[in-house]
């Protein structure tokens, strides 16, 4: 399900409060990296940079990462997909159909709402549990996967040295 305008905004408000948010964080191999961190995450997290990852590899990263995200996601709970000011979808990882772009129509024409990509390639891409939980977050301009939450971690790390991650921290 794609959300409305107003569900749109109420969401990047959490995820500025609640995650500490700063989209112009762009430090990492420098000094200031860790005061200059682009989330604030209070439960246990790690980051990987994607440095030295391969095309085959982020080829590999959404099916990869669509398992551990479903493995994390109890029945009947949902995820929210998000793309930086562009679109956000919450839907259910079990159900495939729901994780599709869409094409819509507003007054001025046709336009489509991307479903967000797994591998942060030029965007800001989260995926986030409905309640906080446990979340992935991609970023773009550092070339870093975030994750945090007891349910995602241990399935991130599984698969973190097959796509090419290394682990900072």
């Amino acid at each position: 399900m794609l959300l409305n305008e107003q569900e749109y905004k109420e969401l990047w408000e959490r995820v500025y409060q609640e995650l500490r948010f700063r989209p112009d964080a762009r430090y990492r191999g420098h000094s200031l990296w860790w005061w200059k961190r682009p989330f604030r995450l209070h439960r246990p997290w790690a980051v990987y940079a994607l440095d030295e990852v391969s095309q085959e590899q982020i080829e590999q990263t959404p099916e990869a990462v669509k398992a551990c995200l479903l493995a994390a996601t109890e029945p009947g709970k949902r995820l929210y997909a998000m793309d930086w000011e562009h679109c956000a979808f919450l839907y259910d990882p079990r159900r495939e159909e729901e994780q599709k772009s869409v094409k819509l129509a507003d007054g001025g024409g046709k336009y489509r709402a991307v479903f967000p990509f797994y591998y942060p390639d030029g965007d800001y891409y989260f995926f986030l549990d409905e309640h906080f939980c446990f979340g992935y977050l991609g970023h773009p301009w550092r070339k870093e996967i975030w994750v945090f939450g007891k349910a995602l971690l241990p399935e991130i790390e599984k698969i973190a040295p097959g796509l090419g991650w290394k682990k900072l921290r």
